[in-house]
């Protein structure tokens, strides 16, 4: 709620307190008296005076009505304002949009929407996952609303508790630090952690001397933009192809084929069968890139045939993004 629907509130309430309170002293009515008086003025119900008024009463009851049709008139006009410019319709939508937020489960939060932000929103759009964005400049909002219609945000700062708080953090799958500074990165990685202690957390280093404290902080994954863009220039100049085969994939809309990593329940009916037996690219024109099984650390490349899904293996499908997500809710 703003300002001014909240002074008019309270210039409602002192009309009441005035009233009563001066038909209390100068009239010396009691409390429900005075109250009853007041409320009767004010409303113009045209009720006759409970108790004759003394001159200096009637003069009171004057300026009564006179600061009361004051206070509904500039309340008269804060509405029809309102209606005239849209106001009526933001509050709702904003209504609509923190309900939508309070429903967020398993979902990620990303903290900035600056142009590395923006890019993670087209992919997150892209890929259909559930996200809401934190971030303090409404002009950074409205830029990427205008290429992402209708994502939630909350418009505020992303190192402060409550924020987190009402983005859903103990519900979230992930958060993703990107403002524009190292030190307000690293505070919300500590924070994040502290709300959430399962929480995964991607950041963004300006500088590399960054990486290693928001590592001890409590992010999982750290990118320095300078340095995976350096990588990609040189891989560009060597492995033309390769470049523009993953830029293909990660990118490219028409196709919409994205890489995903997928884990496998233990009550999944898929457990104990063979990648033969299942025929992916087949029946649903996925096909398994790697898998890591749990608790290992490295992945099997390019698995043949024969090789028996496990409960809690992590698959590394490139296909359509439908497919894709046609498979995880088979698995559900």
């Amino acid at each position: 709620m703003g300002k001014r629907p909240v002074f008019i509130i309270l210039l409602g309430i002192g009309v009441i307190l005035g009233g009563t309170l001066g038909y209390a002293l100068l009239e010396g009515w009691g409390f429900l008296d005075a109250l009853y008086m007041t409320v009767i003025t004010i409303t113009t119900v045209g009720f006759q005076e409970i108790h004759p008024l003394s001159p200096l009463g009637k003069v009171f009851t004057m300026l009564l009505v006179g600061s009361s049709l004051f206070v509904i008139t500039y309340a008269v006009s804060y509405f029809v304002d309102t209606l005239a410019e849209g106001k009526w319709k933001e509050y709702l939508q904003r209504r609509e949009m923190k309900m939508a937020i309070q429903s967020l489960r398993n979902h990620y939060i990303i903290c900035g929407c600056g142009v590395v932000g923006r890019e993670v929103i087209e992919y997150f759009t892209r890929a259909r996952a559930n996200f809401v964005v934190i971030e303090r400049d409404l002009l950074k909002i409205q830029e990427a609303l205008q290429s992402f219609p209708g994502f939630p945000y909350l418009l505020g700062d992303a190192t402060r508790e409550e924020n987190l708080r009402e983005a859903q953090i103990e519900h979230a799958r992930g958060l993703l630090a990107l403002v524009g500074n190292d030190p307000d990165n690293v505070y919300i990685v500590l924070t994040a952690k502290y709300l959430n202690p399962h929480l995964r957390i991607v950041a963004r280093a300006i500088i590399p001397e960054s990486i290693e404290i928001m590592k001890k902080a409590g992010a999982d994954y750290v990118i320095c933009p300078q340095k995976i863009g350096g990588l990609r220039l040189a891989a560009a100049a060597l492995r033309p192809h390769v470049s523009s085969f993953l830029d293909l994939i990660l990118r490219s809309e028409a196709l919409g084929l994205t890489i995903e990593e997928v884990e496998i329940p233990s009550s999944a009916s898929l457990v104990g069968k063979s990648l033969q037996e299942l025929d992916l690219p087949g029946k649903m024109g996925l096909f398994v890139v790697a898998i890591k099984s749990k608790g290992t650390s490295s992945f099997e490349l390019s698995p043949n045939a024969q090789t028996v899904i496990q409960a809690e293996d992590v698959l590394i499908l490139l296909g359509k993004i439908d497919r894709i997500l046609e498979f995880q809710k088979s698995m559900a």
